[in-house]
């Protein structure tokens, strides 16, 4: 087995799975410690935010011809991540218990997509290397392991972020009726 076929085995079998072992880690993280009455739903957008942009880079990844433009779609995406990853735990923090458990999970949920990237780097730097002179957005031949992928990854990390969400938002309007109907009630 050459390397190159050790690091797709690396990335699809090894830090694929690890991420998304982490995600439903976190996500009973956030259950156990009752984040609809706590952080509530805007601890809720930020997690979709972070699943949009790790949408943007796997499908970057998975759909279009490797280039420079490509790569750096993709590393912009896992930045952006990183980025909404910290302004996310900024904002929940002393709103919520965040254990040192979970602080071990996000630590993964953090470093995984870096390295993915930079797997992908590595296995497509001839391509990366020839710059952005007739770098396009180009469509590769859609084939099965390809959808697999991006099918899972919205099903399995996709599909608790939005149960999640509807969670916190449900309760916000229930918090929003209480309030409502407690101010009927001072009225009368």
């Amino acid at each position: 087995m050459g390397l190159q076929a050790l690091l797709e085995t690396l990335l699809w079998w090894g830090i694929y799975p690890l991420w998304l072992l982490a995600g439903a880690a976190d996500y009973l993280c956030h259950r156990r410690t009752d984040i609809e009455h706590t952080s509530g739903s805007v601890e809720s957008w930020f997690h979709l935010l972070q699943f949009l942009a790790l949408l943007i880079a796997i499908a970057a990844g998975a759909l279009l011809e490797p280039n420079a433009l490509v790569f750096g779609v993709m590393i912009v995406a896992v930045l952006a991540h990183s980025v909404l990853a910290h302004l996310d735990v900024s904002y929940t923090d002393g709103q919520r218990y965040i254990s040192p458990f979970e602080q071990l999970v996000h630590g993964f949920m953090d470093v995984l997509p870096l390295v993915a990237v930079a797997i992908f780097g590595v296995l497509h730097w001839q391509e990366i290397g020839n710059g952005l002179s007739g770098a396009s957005l180009t469509l590769l031949r859609a084939d099965s392991s390809r959808l697999l992928l991006l099918a899972s990854f919205a099903t399995l990390a996709g599909v608790p972020i939005l149960e999640e969400l509807a969670r916190t938002l449900r309760y916000r309007a229930e918090r929003r009726q209480q309030r409502y109907q407690a101010g009927l009630a001072t009225i009368k």
